[in-house]
């Protein structure tokens, strides 16, 4: 598939309100740190709107993928090639439920990843990702997380992907995941700079390689945790994307949307890029492959219905689906994440107003108060969702 890499540069520049390249000596100046969030939904908008015209008009197809792939199996090893077509569409952070007593409920945890496969996240429309944030890894001891990431894999049983979250303050720890995920028999890891001592470019390099040399089949989906305070440089990650089994980056860019469409249009080609700024139309029109979504989690055919619209060229459908309903769940979930800590405890609500298994979170973070389940009860009503209880 084609990509108009001028177009695309003359959408940006009008996105931005710039002339166009051509019409300018200097270089282009780099993205505002930030943008009112108003004028961020415009220029998206207007970028998506913009290449896919022009595309239209040139005579080629929409970026990304041309339509549903037919039946995906899950390969004996992890390759750039194959993770194009299987590190794709809606990834999910499966949350790790708990009991009452706070221990880790690992029917809990079987149930849910059952009910994600059976309403359609299987292998080539979506991907699970076992202890991560969105799990709680950082409650979680290092056995723990063995425990649940085993729960994932088995529970999953080769029927769709799972790439298993190993991020912590220490490298050796790291391996020792690594390692475990690799005998389970996970697609792969989801690894991030370590983060407390901040690392150099030096050290993230050694790292990574350390960690591919260490393992024999794995993908290795590198993290851009940009806000731990190390946002890994395009020249860094130039180097790391050419290590075999690095096979995915999983992005966002604290620059705003031009920086983050200029590095997905850069490895999109080489390695499968995954959204981690809730711009998943946006993603897939610039070669992407993939975004993150708890809002999966709770509704996984809602999640897939968009994909499914970018993967035929319908982006104006699936950008409305998309901002009707994932920028409201969004807006809930950083709420309450402005009062409680982590990202699960909307989740968990969510599902068990679902008839799904939830269950409390670990301190610091709380579950929702009754006045917080009845807020989201409503907007939960209100999107949609199917089976929310009253």
């Amino acid at each position: 598939m084609q990509h108009n890499d001028s177009c695309l540069d003359s959408c940006l520049d009008a996105a931005a309100g710039r002339e166009p390249a051509s019409a300018r000596r200097q270089p282009r100046a780099s993205a505002p740190d930030s943008l009112p969030r108003r004028e961020f939904l415009a220029a998206t908008a207007a970028l998506v709107g913009g290449v896919a015209l022009a595309e239209r008009a040139a005579g080629s197809e929409p970026a990304g993928e041309a339509g549903p792939p037919g039946p995906v199996r899950l390969p004996a090893s992890a390759t750039k090639e194959n993770a194009r077509s299987i590190v794709v569409g809606p990834q999910i952070p499966v949350i790790t439920n708990l009991r009452p007593d706070l221990s880790v409920d690992l029917d809990g945890i079987r149930s849910n990843v059952n009910y994600l496969v059976e309403h359609g996240m299987v292998t080539g429309k979506g991907v699970l990702l076992a202890v991560g944030a969105g799990g709680d890894f950082d409650v979680l001891s290092l056995e723990e997380r063995k425990a649940v990431a085993r729960a994932i894999v088995e529970a999953a049983g080769g029927r769709v992907p799972v790439v298993v979250g190993i991020q912590d303050s220490n490298p050796r720890v790291c391996l020792e995941l690594a390692r475990w995920a690799q005998s389970l028999g996970a697609y792969g890891v989801q690894v991030s700079p370590t983060y407390y001592h901040t690392p150099s470019d030096d050290d993230f390099l050694r790292f990574i390689r350390s960690l591919h040399d260490a393992t024999a089949k794995l993908g290795i989906m590198i993290y851009n945790t940009w806000w731990q305070g190390y946002n890994v440089p395009h020249e860094v990650l130039d180097k790391l994307v050419d290590l075999e089994r690095v096979v995915a980056i999983k992005w966002s860019h604290p620059g705003g949307p031009l920086d983050y469409a200029q590095g997905v249009r850069r490895y999109c080609k080489r390695v499968a890029v995954i959204d981690n700024a809730l711009m998943c139309v946006l993603t897939h029109l610039l070669g992407g492959h993939g975004f993150i979504t708890h809002f999966a989690t709770v509704w996984p055919e809602h999640e897939l219905k968009i994909w499914s619209l970018c993967r035929s060229g319908h982006y104006q459908e699936a950008m409305e689906m998309h901002a009707a309903d994932n920028f409201r769940w969004a807006g809930f979930q950083g709420k309450i994440g402005g009062r409680t800590s982590g990202e699960s405890p909307a989740v968990k609500a969510a599902l068990e107003l679902t008839g799904r298994p939830g269950g409390p979170s670990r301190p610091p973070s709380r579950a929702l108060s009754p006045e917080e389940r009845g807020e989201l009860a409503t907007l939960l009503r209100a999107l949609g969702v199917p089976n929310v209880s009253a």
